[in-house]
């Protein structure tokens, strides 16, 4: 979930990385409750009279992506993963929703159960969802310093790609310090890496990938691609959730 300013190139770029949860819900609006009143709803209630304020955010958000080289994108995605170091049977999906400037990411984990993160692409704002006995919490979070792994890594391009839900995907290799190999990644050209779940400096969306955690090393692999249309209410902050700060979070917590 990086959003490092560096440009993919034939030489090898190297950055810094810290794991980061993924339960992250974006504030799209300043008031998301004027916009709709209930989370399940199929369409805002209130939509009309942020009309103007939404239109704002389109275009926004697809400026932000052009800038970028790529077309904005909307449909799910379904990755399966594996962990192979250790290699066991934990395993885990990932759904993932996008919609121009909006993701949803849905993780299913064995290990870790279920999380989500919302995001947008072009105010990089976020918040972490969590659930506990002492209420729900989206805690404020800055997209732009969310990492992929707490491992120093490198890539570069390598010739040869392979076909992935018989679309083309380009070839990477990836190394991260500590480990004593390297990946191979591969990478659709056609859409930002944006909008996947990790590693969204690469040159394209990784589908093909190996993402080392706390809990070992796994390997994603997209195995469906739809393009469709989400509704807006797919990535908004669910009203029973109190927004807070993560001082505001951890003191709530702490709390006898």
């Amino acid at each position: 979930m990086a959003a490092l300013n560096a440009k993919a190139c034939a030489t090898t770029t190297t950055f810094m990385c810290n794991l980061n949860s993924v339960n992250l819900y974006i504030d799209i609006f300043p008031n998301p409750i004027l916009l709709c009143r209930y989370a399940s709803s199929p369409f805002p209630v209130y939509l009309y009279p942020m009309k103007n304020l939404l239109y704002s955010f389109c275009l926004f958000a697809t400026a932000h992506i052009a800038a970028q080289k790529h077309k904005p994108f909307s449909g799910e995605m379904l990755f399966s993963a594996v962990r192979v170091i250790p290699k066991d049977s934990i395993q885990a999906r990932v759904l993932i929703y996008a919609k121009d400037s909006l993701t949803k990411v849905i993780t299913f984990s064995t290990q870790m159960g279920k999380q989500e993160m919302i995001k947008h692409l072009g105010v990089q704002r976020a918040y972490l969802l969590i659930e506990t006995a002492r209420g729900n919490f989206a805690v404020k979070t800055d997209l732009s310093t969310s990492k992929d792994t707490n491992l120093r890594y490198s890539f570069k391009k390598l010739g040869g790609s392979k076909k992935i839900l018989g679309k083309k995907a380009k070839k990477l290799q990836v190394h991260f310090q500590g480990i004593d190999k390297n990946f191979t990644f591969y990478y659709y050209k056609h859409i930002p890496a944006a909008y996947g779940s990790a590693f969204t400096s690469f040159p394209g969306l990784v589908v093909d990938y190996f993402l080392p955690t706390d809990q070992g090393v796994y390997h994603y692999t997209l195995t469906e691609l739809t393009p469709k249309d989400p509704p807006l209410t797919v990535f908004m902050v669910p009203e029973n959730f109190k927004r807070v700060t993560l001082e505001e979070f951890m003191d709530a917590m702490t709390k006898p």
